[in-house]
């Protein structure tokens, strides 16, 4: 858990390292035995996600830069509240192609999980695993994204009241088999997903 206290002692120990003050650096660990545990994390967490000194001219690959970023989030435990798998994805500076690749599904089936066309229960706990490692975030998250992912209603004035009325209800629920049996995946991925 991330407190205010523990967040003011994470800044003053990165404070402390940018001036090279070890001696405040190891008195914060020593006047403060309660945070000391979670504060050592976050040291070695540092350590590990310290970037490296980059030639001239040279570019993080964006995975790497994406490793960096989820690693320096979850050392500093700061949430950020994303509303759905979309948001998710773009968070990710992802495009809809890179997921689908990564997760070896068709763009028309991760579209569905945005859109909210999949049922959560049709998934099983296996499926769910690998989607939320994928994106480094608990099995409960992924679930809550899903959830609440709707798809994004738009009226057209010349539909008839009816049509207009089911389109705001969203995108037909499907199963993630049904959805995986009518894509265009490869058998392979297909079977992956089983």
């Amino acid at each position: 858990m991330n407190t205010p206290e523990l967040q003011r002692l994470k800044m003053a120990w990165l404070a402390a390292r940018e001036l090279s003050d070890t001696h405040t650096q190891s008195r914060l660990l020593q006047e403060h035995p309660g945070e000391q545990a979670t504060l050592i994390d976050f040291i070695a967490g540092y350590y590990a996600t310290e970037e490296v000194e980059l030639a001239e001219n040279a570019t993080l690959l964006p995975l790497t830069h994406r490793a960096c970023q989820s690693a320096l989030e979850r050392v500093l435990s700061t949430q950020v509240v994303l509303a759905n798998l979309g948001e998710l994805r773009k968070s990710r500076n992802m495009s809809k192609v890179d997921v689908a690749k990564g997760l070896r599904l068709s763009v028309d089936v991760w579209n569905k999980f945005e859109l909210g066309a999949i049922e959560l229960m049709g998934l099983s706990e296996r499926q769910l695993a690998r989607l939320a490692q994928f994106f480094q975030i608990s099995i409960e998250q992924f679930s809550g994204l899903l959830a609440q992912s709707q798809s994004t209603l738009s009226l057209n004035r010349r539909q008839t009241p009816q049509a207009s009325h089911d389109e705001q209800q969203g995108p037909k629920k499907q199963s993630f088999v049904e959805a995986i049996a009518r894509s265009t995946m490869s058998k392979e991925d297909k079977e992956f997903w089983r």
